[in-house]
């Protein structure tokens, strides 16, 4: 996480509910024990025959923390899936960057950058993985960041860039989450 874990750190930013009382919140449908939601009682209906195609641009980490970001996309998918929104049409795609790339690298290799610590996103990579979460990483940080392909969980996919990932995704109707 030697590359830019000073900056990612000034700059992170907590995606989860936090300070509040958190007993209005709860995990799943979809994801379990990651983003958890809240039953709104919302003014804005969710249109019946939309296709959800959002994708996460990750892009900070904290070491030792699990990813808010990728919690994030864990929470669209069940907040959407809470409110009827049926899963063939929520289409979540993510592309990490900078010190992101630590998100999603084995416990093996998370160890011997962060004091021998199994990776905290893991069990989450997995999740959204399982759940036909396409995941990309951006080969030139993974080359800055000294990270192989194989020490990648399993199911991530190596993109040439993040700008190149994000390109692909925008060709094919994702857009991109705005926080």
């Amino acid at each position: 996480m030697k590359a830019y874990l000073p900056l990612a750190a000034g700059l992170f930013v907590l995606a989860t509910p936090a300070a509040a009382d958190q007993s209005n919140f709860s995990f799943g449908p979809v994801i379990n024990d990651f983003g958890a939601i809240a039953k709104v009682d919302t003014d804005v209906p969710l249109p019946a025959n939309s296709d959800y195609k959002i994708v996460f641009d990750v892009k900070s980490a904290k070491a030792g923390e699990r990813s808010t970001g990728l919690d994030a996309v864990a929470r669209l998918m069940n907040m959407l899936a809470a409110n009827g929104v049926p899963m063939s049409k929520i289409h979540p795609a993510v592309v990490l960057h900078n010190d992101a790339v630590w998100e999603v690298v084995s416990d093996a290799r998370y160890g011997k950058e962060v004091d021998g610590k199994a990776n905290p996103s893991a069990p989450l990579v997995k999740q959204l993985l399982a759940k036909g979460v396409p995941i990309y990483v951006c080969g030139q940080s993974m080359a800055w960041s000294d990270v192989s392909k194989s020490d990648l969980l399993p199911g991530v996919k190596v993109a040439l860039s993040a700008m190149t990932a994000h390109q692909m995704l925008r060709q094919q109707g994702y857009a991109l989450n705005p926080f």
